[in-house]
C-alpha cells in the first residue's frame, strides 16, 4: 500500500482557503462554549471561644463609633481566576452565607491601577452581611483578583462550603485546586491532528 505523504498532505492543506475557514470555525466553538472560572476559598480559624473555654473571653474589634465583640473570627481568602478563552470588561459574582455567617471585612489584593474590582455594598464591623456582589473590571484571559477577608459565625463552625460563589454570566466554576486538570484538557482540545502529525492552536 502506498505510503501517504503527510507533510505535503498538511502544506496543501494549510495553502488552502478551507485551512482559514476551518481554523476560524474552530475558534468560534471554542469561545462559545461555557466557559470556566476558577475559584478557590481557604478559611482558617483565628479565635473561637468554645476551644478556650476557661478563659470565656471575646474578641473585640473597634469600628468608628463603637466596639464589636465576637466569640469566633475568621480569616481566609478567596480567589477567581479566568480559566478560559474569554476576555470580560466586566464580570459580576456574588458571595452567599447562611443567616449565622456575616462578612465584616472584605479587601482585595491589588495588582495593578488597570484591574479593579468594585464591591457593592462593602461589608464593614458596621455593615455586616452574609451576601454581597463584586464586579471585575476586566477579567481577561489568565487575570486573577485574590480578596482577604474576615467573617464572623453564630453557632456554627464555619467551612469553605459555607460561602457559596455564583456569578449571572454563563459560566462553569471549576476548583482552582483542579487547575493542572484544566490545563491538560485545554491543551488536548488545541491540538489538531494530521496522520501522525499534530498542530497546536493557541
Amino acid at each position: 500500500m502506498e505510503q501517504i505523504n503527510w507533510v505535503q498532505v498538511i502544506i496543501g492543506f494549510l495553502g488552502g482557503g478551507a485551512c482559514g475557514a476551518f481554523i476560524k470555525q474552530y475558534f468560534d466553538n471554542r469561545r462559545n462554549r461555557v466557559q470556566p472560572i476558577g475559584k478557590s476559598i481557604e478559611i482558617k480559624s483565628f479565635y473561637d471561644s468554645v476551644e478556650n473555654t476557661l478563659l470565656n473571653s471575646q474578641v473585640i474589634l473597634t469600628g468608628s463609633t463603637q466596639e464589636y465583640k465576637f466569640s469566633k473570627l475568621y480569616t481566609g481568602t478567596i480567589k477567581i481566576a479566568n480559566t478560559g478563552l474569554h476576555d470580560y470588561s466586566s464580570f459580576t459574582f456574588g458571595i452567599t452565607c447562611p443567616e449565622n455567617v456575616n462578612f465584616i471585612h472584605i479587601r482585595p489584593e491589588s495588582t495593578d491601577r488597570h484591574h479593579l474590582a468594585e464591591i457593592k455594598d462593602l461589608p464593614t464591623l458596621e455593615n455586616q452581611i452574609n451576601s454581597f456582589d463584586i464586579t471585575l473590571k476586566p477579567f481577561n484571559r489568565k487575570d486573577n483578583y485574590t480578596f482577604d477577608i474576615l467573617v464572623t459565625a453564630t453557632d456554627v463552625r464555619l467551612k469553605e462550603e459555607d460561602i457559596k460563589i455564583s456569578s449571572p454570566h454563563p459560566i462553569n466554576w471549576v476548583d482552582l485546586t483542579s487547575s493542572s486538570k484544566i490545563v491538560l484538557e485545554i491543551a488536548r482540545e488545541s491540538l489538531v491532528r494530521f496522520g501522525p502529525l499534530s498542530i497546536g492552536l493557541r
